[in-house]
């Protein structure tokens, strides 16, 4: 298993220091839910639960994926992954916006001044794929799950990537 799943649960001690155990899970993903994966994250949270002293305060479930065949071999020269275009959302419930950062934006959605052309035809089916969703059953949201319902504004920034070089040490 090249890209396993991963459970994750976030345990918390008498001190308040948290720390995670993660354990890799295989599963048959052509009959599998997530519904079913997240039932066997809570009935492991359960089991974990009886044999320590913390406590359990969440946790998470990765899912690898890999690349569709139809998109992009090999990243076509452009931007670097530090360029970034941030767009914003708004949502019904309140007035904060809710940003995604999209890294190496091509350069020809851009108009003559540089920012984000929102009438492009790529960058709009993007942001009804935000806003609209995905045959209506999965839809952007904010962090307080609230629908996203329209671009509030798009700018370009750069952003520091971590780890974007990591460097090895040979010792003798």
């Amino acid at each position: 298993m090249a890209d396993p799943t991963v459970f994750n649960w976030s345990i918390l001690d008498d001190e308040g220091l948290s720390n995670n155990t993660n354990m890799y899970v295989g599963y048959d993903g052509a009959t599998e839910t997530i519904d079913a994966l997240i039932g066997a994250w809570t009935a492991g949270g359960g089991l974990l639960d009886a044999i320590i002293d913390g406590q359990i305060t969440g946790g998470s479930i990765t899912i690898p994926l890999i690349p569709n065949g139809a998109w992009k071999d090999a990243p076509a020269v452009g931007n670097n992954a530090n360029q970034v275009m941030v767009v914003n959302y708004n949502n019904d419930f309140n007035s904060y916006a809710t940003d995604i950062l999209i890294p190496t934006y091509k350069e020809s959605i851009l108009t003559a001044t540089r920012v984000p052309d929102l009438t492009d035809v790529a960058f709009a089916a993007w942001n009804t794929f935000v806003v609209t969703g995905y045959l209506t059953e999965v839809f952007g949201n904010s962090r307080d799950l609230h629908d996203l319902n329209a671009v509030r504004s798009a700018f370009l920034t750069t952003r520091k990537v971590r780890n974007q070089r990591r460097k090895t040490i040979v010792t003798p």
